[in-house]
């Protein structure tokens, strides 16, 4: 008896100290593709909140967990674990996803950036679901958090476009401190998108469409980026009088019409000719994109 009560004791304590280790250990994750917004980017983390529980947690810059919880213990943890790098006064570039995407997709053209020396930022947001509107917000509140630039260029893919413009609609009190040095809009539905017609018929709460995405059945009542930025719109197509995809009006690239890319006000204008899906990834866009920040950043 006295030997089984032993047995149990060393299991306890043996099972007490692996789930304590792994309290403390770094836990993989996938890095909140669809169900986390970031609230804080640094060079070597990242605090994100998840779209239902609202709980926050702190990621490394592998995607692994280090804390979970509330948002000040998040903060917390990663002043201990990340001391904070201060960038000196220069240009950032925010890049921005596009619906049902996450930060990843954009990792290729990221890395190009990198490499031509930029800063970079690409934030994870729920693009499948949340309001334009919603999104617009946590847009403001994260360019809030940005502290070590006095300017920002934004590229954004698709849907990350209309982020951004209705950002504009609700106020930017961070722009008193980072002037918007320029806006590359890759694939962007800036007059709203034929196809997402195509979803009408669903039923609201279905898994395919999320609030974002049905607002694309209407026309857009978002402010246009101000006349003094200057902006790139980049579409894809075929040059021709039909596009890619045959049950759109007009050139396309599958997905977005080439006339739904345009804004009203003056843009620069590129188009390549290739798939929504493969745009953001294209070598003419690259050095579309390239060229613009060597332009736009020519006073760093």
């Amino acid at each position: 008896m006295m030997q089984n009560a032993c047995d149990h004791q060393d299991i306890w304590t043996r099972c007490s100290g692996l789930m304590a280790s792994l309290a403390r250990s770094s836990i993989p994750t996938l890095g909140g593709r669809h169900f986390w917004r970031d609230v804080a980017v640094g060079h070597e983390h990242r605090i994100q909140q998840h779209v239902w529980t609202t709980h926050h947690r702190l990621l490394d810059r592998h995607d692994r967990r280090v804390a979970s919880g509330s948002l000040e213990a998040c903060r917390t943890t990663a002043r201990l674990r990340f001391p904070h790098r201060t960038a000196s006064n220069g240009t950032l570039i925010v890049m921005l996803h596009g619906l049902y995407r996450s930060r990843h997709s954009v990792h290729r053209l990221e890395r190009q950036v990198n490499d031509a020396g930029w800063s970079t930022m690409a934030p994870n947001y729920p693009s499948g679901h949340a309001t334009i509107a919603e999104l617009g917000q946590w847009l403001n509140e994260f360019m809030a958090g940005i502290v070590g630039y006095d300017r920002v260029i934004f590229i954004t893919y698709s849907l990350g476009g209309l982020v951004l413009r209705s950002a504009f609609a609700h106020g930017t009190d961070w722009m008193a401190r980072m002037s918007v040095a320029g806006i590359v809009q890759i694939g962007t539905p800036n007059r709203g998108a034929q196809m997402a017609g195509l979803i009408r018929t669903l039923p609201p709460g279905n898994r395919i469409s999320g609030p974002a995405a049905r607002e694309l059945c209407e026309p857009l009542d978002l402010p246009e980026p101000p006349p003094d930025i200057p902006v790139l719109v980049i579409a894809g197509g075929t040059s021709g009088h039909w596009g890619f995809n045959p049950i759109l009006e007009g050139d396309n690239d599958g997905v977005v019409r080439v006339a739904e890319t345009r804004l009203d006000r003056d843009h620069d204008f590129e188009l390549i000719p290739t798939l929504h899906g493969l745009l953001i990834g294209h070598p003419h866009t690259e050095l579309s994109v390239r060229s613009a920040l060597a332009t736009w950043g020519m006073n760093d």
